[in-house]
């Protein structure tokens, strides 16, 4: 449709050019190519996907223009209007000006789906009318009246047609300015469009004054009548070209910087302008008046700037502070660190966690934590050097950033925290005692551990957290950034990601050490002890993994896999003619899990063991974290039918009131007795005395840690029943325990030990 609007235009202008029309078929082809024009934005306002409102408004004015056009074009009987004519039909000439509102409410619509928010668009718009009508008076007003005596209603009404189309190509330069000249195509053909127009309008009001072409009635159309209408029509088609445009998608954006001051700024300049003429040359009195109501609106304009500045302001100020304590926020904090960060500074970095406040909100309520939080940042800004930062980052927590300051200067700072925090808090009318974990982390030079940070603020922040962590398990304090610390909490956490994947893909192997009974030297059980297989690290032992997995909550999924091979394990022995017991460990976490007993009882069942082939062992330390809730799920795991083997025993609480409550079938002797039995007759003399307690409790009692023919000779002596240690095997793979088995039977029959297992 542009194209074919712009063939028609191109077209009829060559025609005019070369062959001068009658006024009739001059009218008739113009109201058609307009006709043209209006339903091509019509259809394409129809058809928009993206802002279809604003150019149904630009659609709505050209509608207008063109109406109001053809009708003077009709009292005329010609393209070409003069001067009678104009004044003769006054009215028609301002209703020429009823499509710019509408022209001015579309480029608004596209500017505000655009810009969160746009402060008195109206406002500079009115600022640019008046200061573009005052020049237009000064420089067409008396020109006019003296070539053409028109009144001066109309010569305004006619004046003010090239000062609205300045007024709407400025505003669409300025849109594109405020949206960061952003590849929208449409605004600059909308720019484009406007400014044609304003040069068809000024030179038709030249052509009126007498200075461009005819102007009288019926003269031909000459050349520069020609322009003017090919001017306006090809302004038509460009509008139709934006409207056909697709819209980009931009993100919305605030208005800011120097484009929001253009409007203002050039109708002031503009204003003076005209002043400093009128003290040179006198200006008609109209135009004198519009200057000063531009200035005036400016003073406006200045006003709602001021009032939007102070909002501003106090936007940022309230963005910048903690709302509870009054403080700076995080975001004020890495403000702070950026700064510091582009002036090339060193900067320390405290992070203060708060010893014990939980504890006042539980008891003396929330508002009172509140109180509390208030005092302690009050507190904290009397002890800390003139150029910190101190900022609450949340909860009971605190940051103080040190422009300038290492390592040690960050030290002493935190000591002086130290020490304002160990005056009491009075809270509620009551002393309250709160101290405090304090990590501490620098960069720059200045920094000694750990050196520069690499990963800016957040890098920063991250290693004093680390600190502060540190001081907080040591019970609280000060604790520095240790890049070996940090770099081992980092391996942990690494071998923890592992350790989930690991359980998941069936990484974990079970080993086996044999449980042999002293009165008749055979094997009657295995302990299943855990190993992980791991693909880069190779075989681990438990004590490098299952300290973490219990800190972090996965002994649950650890000891259920272990379970399930450990009974699979002892179906296969049972098959092949060896009828073991199996023994398996279980953790603290597992004897807090009300649910263990039934997953025990059907990892049992699944696998068609007899349960009286399980042995679960427990440790003292495992039963006093919670007894009562442990003594639950031990009952419940002696419901399945399963044993329960006392570990470690001795090395404990060694409470008797344990051995009088679980009815557990076994007693297992720690190895530092064990190791000792055979030289210390102190040691003897208590593995004798709990042999004799396990026996009248009907308990049987496993001596492991065995490690030669002594200490297994001096153990019989006693009264153990059965023993476990290296003496008899290391732990084997489950691959090589029924080989093991068979090889010991050999080697039993021909007098000599079996062969070690292959590790």
């Amino acid at each position: 449709m542009p194209a074919t609007v712009f063939a028609l235009v191109l077209a009829a202008s060559a025609a005019l050019a070369v062959r001068p029309a009658t006024a009739a078929v001059a009218a008739t082809l113009q109201g058609l190519l307009w006709v043209a024009v209006v339903a091509a934005l019509a259809v394409a306002a129809a058809r928009a996907t993206a802002d279809r409102a604003a150019w149904a408004l630009f659609a709505s004015g050209t509608a207008v223009l063109v109406l109001a056009r053809l009708a003077l074009y009709a009292a005329a009987g010609s393209p070409l209007v003069d001067p009678v004519v104009l004044e003769r039909h006054g009215s028609l000439v301002l209703a020429t000006l009823l499509g710019y509102p509408l022209f001015y409410a579309a480029q608004v619509a596209l500017l505000r789906r655009r810009l969160h928010r746009v402060r008195s668009p109206w406002l500079d718009g009115a600022l640019a009318v008046l200061l573009l009508a005052a020049a237009c008076s000064a420089l067409f007003l008396d020109p006019l009246q003296r070539a053409t005596g028109m009144g001066a209603v109309t010569i305004a009404a006619a004046v003010a047609r090239p000062s609205m189309d300045v007024l709407m190509a400025v505003y669409a330069l300025t849109t594109c300015s405020l949206l960061g000249w952003r590849p929208d195509r449409r605004l600059p053909l909308v720019a484009a469009a406007f400014t044609v127009l304003a040069a068809a309008d000024v030179t038709d009001l030249l052509r009126l004054a007498g200075a461009a072409g005819p102007a009288a009635a019926g003269a031909a159309a000459g050349p520069v009548a020609v322009a003017v209408d090919v001017a306006r029509l090809c302004a038509g088609a460009l509008l139709v070209l934006a409207a056909r445009q697709p819209a980009p998608r931009l993100p919305r954006r605030h208005a800011e910087g120097w484009p929001v001051l253009l409007a203002p700024v050039g109708v002031l300049l503009g204003s003076v302008a005209l002043l400093l003429v009128d003290r040179w040359s006198r200006l008609p009195d109209a135009a004198v008046v519009l200057t000063f109501a531009a200035v005036g609106g400016v003073t406006v304009k200045v006003a709602l700037a001021f009032d939007e500045l102070i909002r501003l302001l106090g936007s940022a100020r309230q963005a910048v502070t903690d709302d509870l304590t009054g403080l700076a926020n995080r975001r004020a904090l890495f403000q702070r660190l950026a700064g510091a960060a582009a002036g090339g500074r060193d900067t320390g970095l405290l992070l203060v966690d708060l010893n014990r406040f939980k504890e006042v909100n539980d008891t003396l309520g929330h508002h009172r934590g509140d109180d509390l939080l208030r005092a302690v940042a009050a507190r904290l800004t009397g002890c800390l050097p003139q150029e910190a930062l101190l900022t609450r980052l949340g909860g009971d927590e605190f940051a103080v950033v040190l422009p300038g300051a290492g390592i040690a200067d960050g030290h002493r700072v935190a000591e002086d925290v130290l020490t304002a925090l160990a005056e009491p808090f009075t809270v509620g009318g009551l002393a309250v005692h709160v101290g405090a974990s304090i990590g501490v982390a620098a960069t720059g030079a200045a920094q000694q551990a750990a050196g520069p940070v690499p990963g800016g603020d957040a890098e920063l922040l991250r290693q004093a957290d680390t600190a502060m962590y540190v001081a907080k398990r040591a019970g609280g304090g000060v604790a520095v950034y240790d890049e070996a610390v940090d770099r081992a909490a980092r391996d942990r956490l690494a071998l923890l990601d592992d350790l989930r994947a690991g359980i998941a893909a069936g990484q974990l192997v079970l080993h086996y050490q044999p449980q042999v009974d002293l009165r008749t030297g055979g094997v009657v059980g295995m302990e299943a002890l855990v190993r992980w297989q791991h693909p880069q690290h190779g075989l681990l032992p438990p004590a490098a993994f299952l300290d973490l997995a219990e800190e972090r909550g996965l002994m649950t999924s650890i000891t259920e896999e272990v379970l399930r091979q450990a009974v699979a394990e002892a179906v296969r022995w049972r098959e092949a003619g060896r009828p073991l017991r199996v023994a398996v460990n279980l953790a603290t976490s597992c004897l807090l899990d009300a649910a263990l007993p039934g997953r025990v009882r059907d990892v049992v069942a699944a696998a068609g063991l007899d349960p009286r082939a399980l042995v679960l062992e427990i440790t003292e330390t495992t039963l006093m974290s919670d007894p009562e809730r442990s003594r639950r799920t031990v009952a419940g795991l002696l419901g399945t039918g399963a044993g329960v083997s006392i570990d470690d025993y001795g090395t404990g609480y060694s409470s008797l009131a344990y051995l009088r409550d679980l009815p557990a079938v076994e007693l297992k002797l720690d190895r530092t007795f064990t190791a000792r039995a055979a030289r210390d007759e102190r040691s003897a003399a208590i593995v004798a005395g709990t042999a004799d307690l396990a026996h009248s409790l009907g308990m049987r009692l496993l001596a492991e840690g065995v490690e030669d023919a002594a200490t297994l000779h001096r153990l019989g002596e006693l009264g153990v029943d059965e023993t476990q240690g290296y003496h008899h095997a290391r732990p084997m793979p489950a691959g090589q325990v029924l080989g093991w088995l068979e090889q010991r039977g050999s080697a039993a029959r021909g007098g000599r030990r079996p062969p070690a297992p292959v590790r």
